[in-house]
């Protein structure tokens, strides 16, 4: 027996001498009248108690209670049970707050600085500093005891609710740690948030969780508060979980899964999505398709021609032309979803349109033109003029701006042409020579192979040397009478012989001819060979 145990048996002790108020007696029923049970105490008259107390008694029932009114002057004693009931209770709370366990009691009323708490008959003291939430009359709590004794008779007693939540939160919180592993999804309340380091969560309020800023995201943006804010409701997946240290590591991208997974299923080669510019760099862009999936636009895959202006943030067109699934790497290309822009100037200029454009260079036997608006052209040797001149500086100078017509694409440039804006004049050199015909034309020019004659029609031909007798010199703006031995319009040939004109005179007569094919252009004085030999003939 302890001594509060003690001080409880003497207060109810009953004394060697008669009877006293509150002292513990027994006694037998031996009437039930109405509300009213009469009982034997050894006493001259039946003590009473009232049937309420016990309601189930029966005559010849024995009985203990406690006098709570005696006196001579009063015919019978009055007993009641609550004092013992009151006992019990007060042995309760008291073994309660020996073993630290929490008890339920009803709040019986509000006092200045805190509550009245009545458990069966006993009174208790709640502080407001002790609630731990708000209560109300009439609530009944689950209380720890702080402070139990005996002021004489009186038992004083403190209590704490706020107390019993933190063993209940304690003891959740233990629970969770056990039945968490990782990989499980849990909901948490936001109470902290640090853009440096992360993110703190209150699992079921008892639980501290932490998401570190890496886990926020796939993608660039670590900033929590593009995620989430103080006060709000996030579900997250576990990473870890520290028993040691109570409290669990989170992770929010992990709920998503690996995008990277997702859009290899999704996405091929050749396909064309939109992203956003996440980087601008020296070599190229970086362009964020999903969240945490970015690709790489080199710098010569932005245009197809000049350096347009991209800045980050901006939404742009991408074709993926190469997908390393080991390395996550993607090429990306800008250019590749836009419409080439020759092939855009072709459609708004057709072949047979006249353009104005600017030699910007001369290459050997071509010229690059500037048609505006980064559009480039090309025009060849060839199409410069009917006659082919033996060099483009002979047509075009650099810095010129002239009209060229459009002939079709090449590459990326446009095909230019001059000589396709006049009149092509082996259409008039078809229908008016033909194979055998016998002409007489001037020397333009000289080369190793032949002679270039010039037909009245600004047309050359070639006399190849192999087709004059060796005896003949050629030169350069001399006149000779040669034969068409090759006509092709459609090429821009034509060739001529002397030798098969010299075939068609009888041998004696052919020596003699030889002399006169010729006419000296620079001859000032004396008969012509042509001359004498057309009036030997006249012999």
């Amino acid at each position: 027996m302890n001594e509060f145990e003690k001080l409880l048996e003497e207060a109810l002790a009953l004394p060697e001498e008669g009877f006293r108020k509150g002292q513990v007696v027994k006694g037998k029923v031996v009437k039930v009248s109405g509300d009213t049970v009469f009982v034997d105490i050894g006493y001259k008259t039946e003590a009473v108690i009232s049937r309420e107390e016990v309601p189930d008694v029966k005559e010849g029932d024995e009985i203990e209670a406690v006098v709570i009114r005696f006196s001579p002057r009063i015919p019978n004693p009055l007993l009641s049970r609550k004092p013992l009931e009151e006992q019990k209770e007060l042995q309760k709370l008291h073994q309660a707050f020996l073993e630290k366990k929490s008890v339920a009691g009803k709040v019986e009323r509000k006092v200045r600085g805190g509550f009245i708490i009545d458990f069966e008959g006993i009174k208790a003291f709640l502080p407001l500093s002790e609630t731990g939430k708000k209560i109300k009359e009439g609530q009944v709590l689950d209380l720890k005891i702080l402070d139990l004794r005996l002021d004489g008779k009186k038992p004083k007693i403190v209590v704490s609710h706020k107390a019993h939540l933190e063993e209940e939160r304690e003891k959740l919180r233990k629970k969770l740690l056990e039945s968490l592993k990782p990989g499980d999804v849990v909901e948490g309340k936001v109470v902290k948030v640090d853009t440096n380091k992360g993110v703190t969560l209150i699992i079921d309020g008892v639980l501290r969780a932490f998401l570190p800023k890496e886990e926020l995201s796939w993608g660039r943006d670590k900033n929590p508060y593009n995620y989430t804010d103080v006060g709000e409701k996030l579900k997250v997946k576990v990473k870890r979980v520290d028993k040691n240290k109570e409290f669990i590591i989170v992770s929010l991208r992990e709920l998503k899964g690996n995008p990277w997974e997702k859009f290899l299923q999704e996405h091929k080669e050749g396909d064309i999505l939109e992203g956003k510019v996440v980087t601008t760099t020296p070599r190229g862009l970086v362009v964020e398709l999903a969240e945490g999936v970015e690709g790489f636009v080199p710098e010569e895959e932005i245009s197809w021609e000049g350096k347009p202006e991209i800045k980050k943030g901006d939404i742009v067109k991408v074709k993926i032309l190469k997908i390393e699934p080991k390395r996550r790497r993607l090429i990306l290309s800008i250019k590749r979803t836009q419409p080439r822009p020759w092939e855009e100037y072709l459609q708004k200029h057709p072949v047979g349109s006249k353009v104005l454009g600017k030699v910007l260079k001369i290459e050997g036997s071509r010229a690059i033109v500037d048609l505006g608006e980064g559009i480039k052209g090309i025009i060849h040797r060839s199409d410069l003029s009917w006659t082919k001149p033996r060099r483009v500086e002979e047509v075009l100078k650099e810095g010129e701006e002239r009209e060229f017509a459009v002939l079709g694409l090449e590459g990326k440039y446009v095909k230019l042409g001059i000589k396709q804006l006049t009149e092509n004049p082996w259409e008039k050199v078809k229908e008016k020579y033909k194979v055998g015909d016998v002409v007489k034309l001037r020397v333009k020019e000289l080369a190793p192979f032949g002679a270039f004659l010039e037909l009245p029609e600004r047309v050359e031909g070639l006399l190849p040397f192999s087709e004059v007798p060796k005896h003949i010199r050629i030169r350069k703006d001399q006149e000779y009478e040669v034969k068409i031995i090759d006509l092709n319009p459609k090429e821009g040939k034509i060739t001529f012989s002397i030798n098969a004109l010299m075939e068609e005179k009888p041998k004696d007569e052919g020596k003699e001819e030889a002399a006169a094919v010729v006419t000296s252009a620079s001859s000032s004085g004396g008969f012509k060979l042509g001359e004498i030999l057309k009036k030997k003939w006249k012999m």
